[in-house]
């Protein structure tokens, strides 16, 4: 979540607020000609009134808990009690909406007591019909703002909390990477010299099983703190939908009627259309787990125009424009406030202990910000939950499909390569698994030392192959400054996530490409190996 940008229109979204056009009016007053004074007070008002009047301190407090009104006149003389006493009990109990006075005579004192009560305004009753008027526009007006400002400072300290949690969870899935390309590079290294029927491969392969589930958790981590890498594609959501629709009944069971609508000539969106199949099936298995007794699923998709309103209304952050809209609602248990505020965190979840990792709709908003959209989730107890994905409408044609890679390509060589990587064991590791398969490996640990190394050695690698991220110069720097000594030198990235100096699509300089952490030793071998035999690119 970008916070600046959410600051920004915190700061816009309070400049103007649209006058009401109807006002719910409660009046508290034991005068029989009250309403009728209060109707000939609001005669000119710019504004439409529905108006109810209760007599009594008691009848009061009770319409105010009720909240069903836009704002409260109350008589200070009432026959149980006073209306400061009225306004007191009424800010005790949580009542947030304006509160005005209205009194016989003013002063100085009354001033005062009204402002510490809690008062919005108070109005002498002789010049109800000068002031009464100007007294609620002001009041709303004021009370809208405050509003307002609340929820965008409530917004803005959510996003900052998600962006630091983000950051701690992209940080602990970069170290992992590095831990699983070498847990599963070492386990393949293993399983290639041993016989299918020893008891040891079976082992190995347990330790491959553990360690691909640990990579699916780190991937979901990398969703959640934006710092996956995204192949992004001009694609249509309505094919994503109809794609899913023929596993849906086995993912959610014959005890959910399931309905779909989706829009015709629905807008095209630019995103990773694995990941939107991703953000799909997890929003339909949040729905499902809140349905255990069954119910109804909704999944609608819709061209939408967001406006500064409909922005303000669903919580979002987005700037106005077009919209594809992707909706999947659910019958079932809804949400509490509580557990509504902490749904897109990671590992927080309702469900039992080993029931769910609570990276499911964490996964998603990771996705969808990243995307450049924004969700809106309209959830209570017992009337299920909405969730709605607004993801930006892209003018561009659909792309060219990218040629399929060659598979069992032959992926040795004599060629000499320079391997820089910070990480000891995966360095060692991407050593060991090239060198076997021919290649002459020299190794760096930083770029300052592969740089010293180029200078120094007076060999001219044919494929540079390096970490990203690295302490000190970074890998594309460090190939920056290499390519124009060596006009042959072809360069491959490894990363176990993006972060604000890469791209989030994969590709680098010159359409470098890039090799996803963890990797394993075959995998490293294709890629090289691809790389040698492709052409060299340049910025």
């Amino acid at each position: 979540m970008d916070t600046v940008r959410l600051a920004e229109q915190q700061r816009d979204s309070t400049r103007r607020h649209a006058e009401p056009r109807v006002v719910r009016i409660l009046m508290v007053d034991d005068d029989p000609q009250a309403g009728a004074l209060i109707e000939m007070a609001l005669a000119d008002a710019q504004f439409e009134r529905e108006l109810e009047v209760v007599p009594t301190v008691t009848a009061g407090l009770e319409r105010i808990k009720a909240d069903e009104h836009d704002i409260f006149l109350i008589d200070q003389q009432l026959p149980d009690g006073t209306g400061l006493e009225l306004i007191r009990e009424a800010k005790a109990s949580g009542a947030g909406k304006p509160l005005i006075l209205l009194t016989g005579y003013g002063s100085g004192a009354l001033d005062e007591a009204a402002l510490e009560a809690g008062a919005t305004d108070y109005v002498e009753k002789h010049l109800v019909g000068p002031q009464l008027e100007r007294s609620i526009r002001y009041a709303l007006r004021h009370w809208r703002t405050a509003r307002t400002l609340h929820d965008r400072e409530e917004q803005l300290r959510h996003a900052q909390k998600m962006e630091a949690i983000g950051r701690l969870a992209g940080g602990v899935a970069h170290d992992f990477n590095n831990l699983l390309t070498a847990v599963v590079g070492y386990a393949d290294l293993i399983g290639e010299r041993l016989e299918p029927e020893d008891p040891t491969a079976r082992d190995v392969g347990e330790i491959r099983k553990a360690a691909d589930r640990a990579t699916a958790l780190t991937r979901q981590l990398l969703a959640f703190s934006r710092k996956q890498f995204l192949n992004t594609t001009v694609m249509d959501l309505n094919e994503t939908v109809s794609g899913l629709r023929h596993m849906l009944p086995r993912v959610i069971g014959d005890h959910i009627q399931t309905t779909i609508e989706l829009a015709p000539e629905l807008a095209r969106i630019r995103a990773d259309a694995s990941q939107m199949d991703q953000v799909l099936v997890n929003l339909v298995l949040n729905a499902r787990d809140a349905m255990p007794s069954g119910g109804r699923l909704a999944i609608t998709t819709e061209n939408v125009t967001l406006g500064d309103e409909r922005l303000e209304a669903e919580g979002l952050t987005l700037s106005p424009g077009a919209y594809t809209m992707l909706s999947v609602s659910d019958t079932g248990l809804g949400m509490e406030e509580s557990t509504r505020a902490r749904a897109f965190e990671p590992f927080f979840t309702t469900k039992p202990k080993g029931k769910g990792t609570g990276l499911g709709l964490a996964t998603v908003y990771g996705i969808v910000d990243q995307s450049g959209g924004g969700i809106a989730m309209d959830t209570g107890p017992g009337r299920g939950t909405s969730i709605r994905i607004y993801l930006p409408v892209t003018s561009a044609v659909p792309d060219e499909p990218i040629p399929q890679v060659r598979t069992g390509l032959a992926s040795g060589g004599s060629e000499t390569i320079l391997l820089v990587e910070d990480n000891e064991a995966i360095r060692e590791l991407s050593a060991r698994a090239l060198r076997r398969r021919g290649y002459t490996v020299h190794l760096a640990r930083n770029a300052e030392e592969a740089l010293e190394w180029s200078q120094s050695a007076g060999v001219k690698p044919q494929l540079l192959v390096t970490d990203v991220i690295m302490p000190g110069l970074s890998g594309p720097n460090l190939a920056a400054r290499l390519m124009p000594q060596n006009s042959d030198l072809r360069v491959l990235y490894m990363s176990g996530y993006t972060d604000n100096e890469t791209p989030a699509n994969g590709k680098y300089w010159g359409g470098v490409p890039l090799l996803q952490k963890p990797f394993t030793p075959g995998q490293l071998a294709d890629r090289v190996r691809l790389c040698l035999d492709s052409p060299v690119s340049r910025a």
